[in-house]
């Protein structure tokens, strides 16, 4: 079991903002990516950094961070499983457009994140204060830029997928439980992206050397 990372608990993403919500939250693994044998980690590491574009963030019965804010958890979550990995030396996030052209890759994420629950439910929930539970499903589709910052070859990649928590006062013991599930799938997530990149030729030195 890997041990997550400090990034992972500062930017779980929409979890965290389910706890500050509520107060407890059990969420479930991932339910549309199949399974997924990782790459054996990278001989070439290089460095990222990314950036959120075209991205928008939406949780039914309110709204706590900004999209912006949600997508770079998203990547801050995805890419710390990718250096985990060893498939990356390290990442940086940078603003919209402020790439620096220092790093080795410039990572783009466009798409939306869309939690669906009832409000109705979420209002019971809080006016018994949360002895009734009501549950939020996340979905995410994601679109990913990848552009090599030596030789300007751009990749893409896609990923969807969808998750669901369940919001209750005792579920207190069961968080730990929780954002376990949460890290494997962002774990799973990282690792199909980095897959079809991988497959199109991005981070591997030998297919930059061949540029002209």
């Amino acid at each position: 079991m890997t041990i997550p990372s400090l990034h992972f608990f500062r930017m779980s993403g929409l979890l965290i903002v389910l706890v500050l919500l509520s107060g407890c939250m059990y969420m479930t693994e991932g339910t549309k990516l199949p399974p997924i044998t990782p790459r054996p980690a990278s001989a070439f590491q290089p460095q990222i950094e990314h950036t959120v574009g075209d991205f928008s963030f939406t949780l039914e019965g309110g709204k706590m961070v900004t999209s912006n804010l949600a997508g770079e958890a998203i990547n801050e979550n995805i890419l710390s499983s990718w250096k985990d990995r060893k498939y990356i030396r390290d990442h940086d996030s940078v603003d919209a457009g402020a790439f620096t052209g220092k790093a080795d890759y410039n990572l783009t994420l466009s798409g939306s994140q869309y939690a669906e629950s009832s409000i109705g439910m979420q209002i019971l929930s809080g006016l018994t204060l949360f002895l009734i539970p009501y549950t939020v499903t996340e979905n995410y589709d994601l679109q990913y830029r990848l552009t090599d910052v030596k030789t300007g070859q751009k990749y893409s990649g896609s990923i969807e997928e969808s998750n669901k928590g369940y919001v209750e006062l005792f579920l207190l013991f069961g968080a730990p439980f929780g954002i376990h599930n949460q890290q494997k799938m962002f774990e799973r997530m990282g690792d199909h992206l980095y897959d079809q990149l991988y497959q199109q030729g991005a981070f591997q030195p030998s297919k930059s050397a061949a540029k002209p």
